[in-house]
């Protein structure tokens, strides 16, 4: 334990009344050099170090035992001042010891750890005193090899001091004064003063100026009502450095009470690395938030046991569950059929033991049943040990562009189709003609009996049927006569509105319903009146049992979304004239309603299936649209577009 005590100096002097000490007999000069010891000599020879210092704590001269005690140099303890030489911990406390030596004026005796030049700790006794002349002198002797409590205490303040010296972060103590009493190397690099700065400034210093008077209060509080056990609160703020730079820093503060004089002491880390990274990452996450939240793709994270725990907006859309909805719940109770849960399990487990990222294109359905075929991107997450601990998943849906792709490749098909049937169209009339014109030459010759006469009129009358289907097939294929001239649908729909009814016969009746007045479109007037014949005789095919035929028009605009929902899949959106052809029929379902443009598809017996394709054909060659409604049971309506004149 440090001791300061004073020392009596022996024999000394009566003072006088004015507090100076009494003169003796003046002794002659002779007398007095014979008296006289040889100081210098006892000086030089000493055993125990003997250092000089003046009332600033400089060290002015060392003697020999003094720089072998020390293993400093006369000329390098001439740079040094007093706690130097001390440990960090006990530089306050030196300080404090010396102030009372030059306040009493009188002699002091402490103990001290002296830190020599290589770095070896030892233990002295020292006494000092004043010299009378502004000068004080301090005897060090050796007690290294005491033995005993304090020789404990001294050994454990050493290793204290040695772990305070390597440590680093800045460690500070301050007492009642609230000034620095210690002050290690980390404290150095932190603020940038030595410890011979340092010791005695007070702490307030080292805050930000608006934080001061704040430190101030808490310092006072902390020194009255702080546990004794060590570093028990962490504060944060901004320190000062001494070249004006402001530091944030993280403080753990300890109260300590070593008898009645209460001390704090704080361990100061620079957290602007930290910050920084803390900055960084913090960004990164924002980015990643923002990135996340707006993406065009599901984003869903899994915890192992296969749960959600991460759902972005994009997954809300596609789903149509919300975040709330899906949190901490199985996928097969949310999004994944009953048969496709085999091979999501199967890509599950790859995952989990670690396999790398994997895609898959999946079947899924929505909140409200409906079926989506989904393009899964899969990569498991893991953590610093290199253990998976999630799944991290982004989802397309596909549903669209697999309609699409199914689209484009029926589109192929029935291009093709279109093709065959137009070289078969052209062949087979080249063959019709010769028929026909054989079986007209025939009915000319004279003398034929009747019999013969009815077999050519037969022939005749396939013939033309022939002909009426090769149109059909030349209409699908797009290779028949087109000749687009500005028209009126109205006028087109009147003149044709007597030749469709002969056709259609008394049992449907026609309800026109024609708009007041429509813009022009660019077509062939003879296609356009096919077109119509065609719908009408397939709206009669329909009701068998007889019904009325609704016949309309009306200015169109059509939707990006709407002209997706027409064929051929290549429709524009934009302005149109609309003719429709409705009927009482029994409808049709989805899976019939797919394949009434397809060549060669009908649901009669009697029929040949091109009707419609040809109506297909005429529209790709006015660059129209057709779309069609229809429900079992209520009947059937076609849409027909016509481009208007720009």
């Amino acid at each position: 334990m440090i001791r300061i005590m004073p020392v009596r100096r022996p024999n000394a002097p009566k003072s006088s009344k004015k507090g100076r000490p009494a003169r003796s007999r003046p002794r002659s000069k002779s007398a007095s050099r014979a008296a006289a010891p040889d100081y210098k000599s006892l000086y030089e020879a000493a055993a125990d170090g003997v250092l000089v210092f003046d009332a600033e704590g400089r060290y002015l001269h060392a003697n020999p035992a003094t720089s072998r005690l020390t293993g400093y140099s006369l000329k390098e303890l001439q740079q040094m001042r007093i706690g130097d030489l001390t440990l960090p911990i006990q530089r306050g406390i030196a300080h404090a010891a010396f102030g009372e030596l030059v306040r009493q004026d009188g002699p002091l005796k402490v103990d001290r750890v002296v830190r020599r030049k290589d770095g070896a700790l030892i233990r002295v006794e020292v006494n000092a005193a004043a010299t009378g002349n502004g000068t004080y002198v301090a005897v060090l002797r050796d007690v290294s090899n005491r033995t005993g409590p304090e020789a404990q205490l001294t050994a454990a303040l050493e290793a204290y001091s040695t772990l305070v010296d390597l440590c680093n972060a800045a460690v500070i103590s301050a007492g009642r004064d609230a000034r620095v009493r210690s002050w290690n190397p980390g404290a150095q690099q932190l603020f940038g003063y030595t410890a011979a700065e340092a010791i005695g400034m007070p702490i307030n210093e080292l805050m930000h100026p608006s934080f001061r008077e704040q430190h101030a209060k808490a310092f006072a509080r902390h020194l009255q009502n702080g546990a004794p056990a060590p570093f028990h609160r962490i504060l944060y703020g901004d320190a000062v450095r001494r070249d004006g730079r402001t530091v944030p820093v993280e403080v753990s503060l300890g109260v300590g009470r070593p008898g009645s004089d209460p001390f704090v002491t704080a361990v100061i880390r620079d957290t602007s690395e930290h910050h920084a990274v803390v900055e960084r990452l913090n960004d990164t996450l924002q980015q990643l938030c923002f990135h996340v939240e707006r993406m065009p793709l599901a984003y869903v994270v899994w915890d192992t046991d296969f749960r959600i725990v991460e759902w972005n907006p994009a997954a809300e859309r596609v789903f149509g569950y919300s975040r709330e909805e899906v949190l901490g719940r199985h996928p097969f109770d949310l999004i994944v059929p009953e048969d496709a849960r085999t091979a999501v399990r199967q890509v599950w487990d790859e995952l989990l033991s670690g396999e790398t990222s994997s895609h898959s294109i999946n079947p899924n359905v929505r909140k409200d049943g409906a079926r989506l075929i989904c393009e899964w991107f899969n990569t498991p997450l893991r953590d610093s040990s290199g253990h998976v601990r999630g799944v991290a998943s982004m989802a397309r849906d596909m549903t669209e562009h697999e309609a699409m792709e199914s689209r484009i490749r029926d589109a192929q098909k029935l291009e093709s189709l279109g093709v065959l049937a137009g070289g078969v169209a052209h062949d087979f009339n080249s063959a019709l003609m010769v028929i026909m014109g054989n079986a007209a030459l025939l009915r000319s010759s004279k003398g034929l009996p009747p019999r013969a006469l009815a077999h050519i009129e037969l022939i005749e009358d396939a013939g033309s049927r022939a002909s009426l289907l090769i149109k059909h097939l030349l209409a699908y294929a797009r290779t028949g006569r087109h000749n687009p001239q500005p028209t009126d649908l109205n006028a087109i729909v009147q003149s044709s509105l007597a030749f469709v009814q002969s056709s259609l016969g008394k049992n449907y009746p026609v309800d026109l319903q024609l708009a007041g007045e429509l813009d022009l479109i660019r077509a062939d007037r003879g296609q356009v009146e096919q077109v119509l014949l065609n719908l009408c005789l397939n709206a009669m095919q329909a009701m068998p049992k007889g019904g009325t035929i609704t016949i309309a028009t009306r200015k169109a605009v059509l939707s990006g979304a709407e002209a997706a929902r027409c064929v051929p899949y290549d429709a524009r959106p934009g302005r149109y004239a609309e003719l429709i052809v409705a009927d009482t029929g029994g409808g049709m379902d989805e899976t019939t309603q797919a394949k009434i443009f397809d060549p060669f598809f009908t649901t009669k017996p009697e029929g040949h299936g091109l009707g419609l394709a040809a109506v297909l054909g005429i529209l790709r060659q006015h660059h129209g649209a057709a779309r069609v409604e229809s429900q079992v049971g209520k009947g059937t309506r076609m849409h027909i577009y016509f481009p208007v004149q720009s």
